[in-house]
């Protein structure tokens, strides 16, 4: 027990670079999880309503997935030679892959499968440039680090001139009801992209893209335009990268995004809910893809954790249980039946605003109501704070999200609901 008190400082003092804010905004240190719970030091119980930032998507010890993780500990977890469960698991994933995407290479990370399928879309295509959009979050190694408008100083000083960003077509009149009403296509944001993407010498080789911005702040885009993207992706002969590592695996009560939104990608990438916990990741395309490009030569695809027994194993269980009877039903109940408590909650509490979502991937802007604008941080702490004290964690603030387990059910919606209602009652967060 001594050793778990000290655990915050001891990470601190040995962990490289900063250590996680929402750790260190919280405070706490977490034992153990029960389903849609988190459970600290002091066996206080906490809805768990960031997930690892959407890893713990089948909740935490969900009985299949342990056994099969056990079984499989205890039987081979790793091996350089072809194995029953790779090719099970591949077989699985296929079945459940957009059509045209049947073959799957295997990783560990999410930033290593955007890593792979940017460089698959340079080498098929003979073309250098990468867009991507602003807000947007796929990594952060040497290429896709700047993504997102992110670390500009650092992308000049270093001379990365392949990574572009534009804006993202945020679309900010619906809640999480009215949203599949949009009728909006990001049209400005096309001809703006079109327009940078015509002065890249060398070419376009692919845009990336988050069907829903998570990062960001679950911010789904205009109803629209991702089909309006794929057709300029057509038009233009530009790959089109679809980074679901958040929204893949039934986030939005469909097992991917593309589905949801009717479009069909040229690459996709894995992450996050696949493993439902253990690492593993992946990229997916089509034959003629990988076989026109530098990934066709013997062990190009190869990685050292990659299609291991147990992430293999880890895998198959997750398909099994997202496939299963009921479980993409009840993510589009819950995430309904959240949708219209946060509708609720935003005419009821002056720090809300901005409802939002598909599924059971749901945001909310937290507001400063003395200023109309997006809360400072102490507010924004204050707000964490509360929501905590009442028994649920949040990502994220000021732009909360909302990334329950999709096992979640109706009793445990109702009591975050309630919670959240309770932290942000007029009065009750003071800044």
């Amino acid at each position: 027990m001594a050793a778990t008190a000290r655990a915050p400082d001891t990470i601190r003092r040995l962990g490289g670079g900063g250590p996680r804010r929402i750790a260190e905004n919280a405070g706490l240190v977490i034992t153990h999880g029960e389903g849609a719970h988190l459970v600290d030091t002091e066996g206080r119980r906490y809805l768990d309503f960031a997930t690892a930032m959407g890893v713990a998507a089948i909740g935490h010890g969900h009985p299949r997935w342990t056994e099969a993780l056990s079984r499989q500990a205890g039987r081979l977890a790793a091996c350089v030679l072809h194995t029953p469960e790779h090719a099970e698991y591949l077989e699985a994933l296929a079945e459940v892959l957009p059509a045209g995407l049947e073959r799957a290479a295997l990783y560990s990370g999410g930033t290593e499968a955007v890593e792979v399928a940017v460089r698959l879309a340079q080498s098929v295509t003979g073309r250098r440039h990468l867009l991507s959009f602003t807000t947007g979050f796929h990594g952060k190694s040497t290429g896709v680090r700047f993504t997102g408008h992110r670390h500009a100083d650092e992308r000049s000083w270093l001379g990365v001139d392949w990574v572009h960003d534009v804006d993202y077509p945020i679309c900010a009149g619906h809640d999480a009801i009215s949203y599949p009403e949009c009728a909006g296509d990001g049209a400005a944001a096309l001809d703006a992209l079109d327009e940078y993407a015509a002065g890249l010498e060398g070419g376009v080789a692919a845009v990336i893209v988050e069907p829903i911005l998570g990062t960001a702040g679950n911010l789904p885009p205009e109803r629209h335009f991702l089909r309006a993207l794929r057709e300029l992706c057509s038009r233009r002969g530009w790959l089109l990268i679809d980074d679901e590592s958040i929204t893949g695996f039934g986030r939005l009560g469909t097992v991917f995004a593309a589905s949801w939104y009717d479009v069909a990608p040229d690459i996709l990438v894995l992450g996050k809910a696949i493993g439902g916990g253990y690492p593993l990741s992946g990229v997916a395309a089509g034959s003629e893809l990988w076989d026109n490009s530098l990934f066709a030569e013997p062990s190009a695809t190869s990685s050292s954790y990659g299609a291991n027994p147990v992430a293999c194993a880890a895998g198959l269980a997750v398909l099994d249980i997202v496939t299963g009877d009921g479980f993409l039903e009840n993510v589009r109940g819950t995430g309904a039946r959240l949708a219209a408590g946060l509708r609720d909650l935003e005419t009821e509490s002056p720090y809300v605003a901005a409802t939002r979502g598909v599924g059971l991937m749901l945001g909310f802007d937290l507001v400063d109501p003395e200023t109309g604008g997006l809360a400072g941080p102490e507010l924004s702490q204050r707000l964490f704070l509360s929501c905590l004290e009442h028994g649920l964690l949040v990502a994220q603030v000021p732009r909360v999200r909302l990334n329950a387990p999709l096992t979640l059910g109706a009793e445990e919606a109702d009591a975050a609901l309630e919670a959240l209602a309770a932290a942000l009652a007029p009065g009750a967060v003071r800044g």
